[in-house]
């Protein structure tokens, strides 16, 4: 068995992707939109529109990024709600052909993204809806993918389709965590208790993937402030997704034919952040804790796509590799058959020219999907203060392992009140 990887990309981001490292979001985002036509065209409406809204939120267009981000989300959903009859070209030459059905990680966390659009608009309840509706699809993933490979089970290469691999991610600490945040600052305080346990639950049952303490703000975050003071909490975002890259497999079938299977791999982005510092005017500073790898949870959600694809890759590779022994079958009994050596001889030259495009068409057709978005990040963190009531500015230091500052986010004129939501939010590229 031989095995090569290949990392293939069909959209140039380089420009975007410049002003993205740089902090500048909305240039980022204006980059993007400028190429909206060539990157829909080459990878489809859904991952323009799950790149664009995140570049829009980070560049605070939250009423834009919402829209963008729906807009996803719908299309997500009818992409996979197509029936496999209607995509039988994804079964005879290779995922491509299908429209991008999406990861289950952004599907999951353009819910979490569209509920922090709401929160900075002042729309707590319809965030509150986006933070109920990515638990409601944690908990569908499951029967989703036993139902996909129930499927393939039914054709008539059901004997070669593996058993379901289960993925440990089935609740997410950082969904918890801002509904609990939320649900304090509108007073629904029932709500907020039962996340925050939920939130706890979260860490003891998938000690896989949350294999650090709880954070030590969330035992405090719901302890009532002194009069004139109000907790205040920080989300921090760094780093970028996973990104998929192809593997290539040949298996041989016999002395003279062979199959190619080519599958993606879910490969984890560097990061230089090691710690966060946050510096509140005037008050003193505290570190961010790390509450949810979302690289680690994406790589997570993906072993549970990646059985089925493999299902898929194996029923079509032996579909093409049929093919081929068909046509080598058929020419040899048409040689034995001929009625001269003339015959026969036509007979072999064609025969050899059809087998050899059949095996360059499976050859050259056999790819992995490794389409995907670009701009969801890697990692949350999260802290909590409580300040007195007035109006801070705070600076939060990214630092790498050796304690050097690497990047600096500054947020101005951040208000505590009596009454509003007190959720403060910074990203970094790195």
């Amino acid at each position: 068995m031989a095995t090569t990887v290949a990392c293939t990309s069909t959209i140039d981001l380089q420009g975007v992707n410049y002003n993205y490292r740089r902090g500048d979001y909305w240039g980022a985002y204006e980059e993007l939109q400028a190429l909206q036509e060539s990157y829909t065209k080459k990878q489809g409406p859904l991952l323009y529109a799950l790149d664009a809204g995140m570049l829009a939120h980070y560049g605070q267009q939250y009423s834009e990024s919402n829209l963008l981000l729906s807009a996803a989300e719908r299309g997500i959903w009818e992409n996979y709600s197509e029936s496999i009859t209607a995509n039988i070209a994804s079964y005879l030459v290779n995922d491509n052909t299908r429209a991008y059905q999406g990861e289950d990680f952004e599907d999951l966390y353009a819910n979490i993204f569209k509920a922090l659009n709401y929160l900075h608009l002042g729309e707590p309840e319809s965030a509150m809806v986006e933070l109920r509706r990515f638990t409601e699809k944690q908990q569908l993933l499951k029967q989703k993918y036993l139902n996909l490979n129930a499927r393939l089970s039914n054709t008539s290469y059901g004997e070669v389709v593996e058993e379901y691999t289960s993925s440990q991610f089935s609740s997410s600490a950082l969904g918890f965590y801002l509904q609990m945040v939320l649900a304090r600052d509108i007073g629904e305080f029932d709500t907020a208790q039962y996340s925050k346990r939920a939130l706890e639950e979260s860490f003891k049952s998938q000690k896989m993937l949350y294999p650090f303490s709880i954070p030590s703000t969330v035992a405090e975050d719901l302890t009532p402030p002194a009069e004139r003071e109000g907790r205040v909490n920080i989300v921090a975002f760094s780093g970028l997704s996973p990104y998929k890259e192809e593997v290539v497999e040949r298996l041989p079938l016999s002395r003279t034919n062979y199959v190619k299977i080519a599958l993606p791999r879910m490969v984890r982005r560097p990061t230089v952040i090691d710690s966060i510092e946050v510096v509140v005017s005037n008050v003193g500073a505290f570190k961010l804790e790390l509450l949810e790898d979302m690289g680690t949870i994406a790589v997570d959600a993906f072993k549970m796509r990646e059985n089925h694809i493999y299902n898929k890759t194996i029923i079509r590779a032996l579909l093409k590799a049929t093919g081929s022994e068909i046509i080598d079958y058929t020419t040899q009994y048409m040689y034995t058959e001929a009625q001269c050596q003339q015959e026969a001889d036509t007979i072999a030259v064609i025969g050899t020219f059809l087998s050899f495009f059949s095996r360059i068409f499976s050859e050259a057709s056999e790819n992995a999907d490794v389409r995907g978005s670009h701009y969801f990040p890697d990692k949350a963190w999260i802290g909590g203060v409580t300040l007195p009531y007035g109006s801070y500015d705070v600076r939060l230091l990214y630092r790498n392992r050796n304690g050097k500052i690497v990047y600096e986010d500054n947020l101005k004129g951040l208000t505590v009140t009596a009454k509003g939501l007190r959720l403060w939010e910074s990203v970094c590229p790195l």
